[in-house]
């Protein structure tokens, strides 16, 4: 999962670290991370770079079908995408970035939850929540904030 973002290593630094909200083309341009990632690692011969090339291509991809890049829903986003997005988009939130603040662990939590069967797959999200002693564990551990 480290790779995941990969892809942005193609995008400007301007728009990654833009401390203002991306216009539309903007944020078009960053969407394209994911396919980017995916090219630089689609024909890796080992297992886990072939895994790494799935979780940078469907990582954004929502369990409604609303994500990126294909629109996928479900099932139809391979596990390892699924598992990687709550704990993407967990990560995002409770640390510092040019354009926010971070969000309390707690706050970060409460989004994942509602986003149950919305963003997130509704099983991982309850498996999110049943290791959460350990995720916050690991959260201080690591903390940079």
């Amino acid at each position: 999962s480290v790779l995941h973002d990969l892809g942005k290593i193609a995008i400007d630094d301007q728009i990654l670290n833009k401390p203002a909200k991306l216009s539309d083309e903007e944020f078009e341009l960053i969407k394209t991370h994911t396919t980017r990632g995916y090219e630089i690692l689609k024909n890796s011969q080992t297992e886990l770079l072939k895994m790494a090339a799935t979780i940078a291509y469907t990582h954004h991809e929502n369990w409604d079908g609303s994500g990126y890049p294909c629109g996928l829903q479900k099932e139809q986003i391979p596990l390892e995408g699924r598992v990687v997005a709550i704990c993407d988009v967990f990560d995002a939130l409770t640390y510092n970035r040019c354009y926010k603040k971070a969000w309390s662990a707690h706050e970060a939590a409460n989004f994942i939850q509602e986003q149950k069967a919305k963003k997130f797959d509704p099983k991982l999200v309850d498996i999110f929540f049943e290791s959460f002693d350990e995720i916050m564990t690991i959260f201080r551990n690591y903390s940079e904030n």
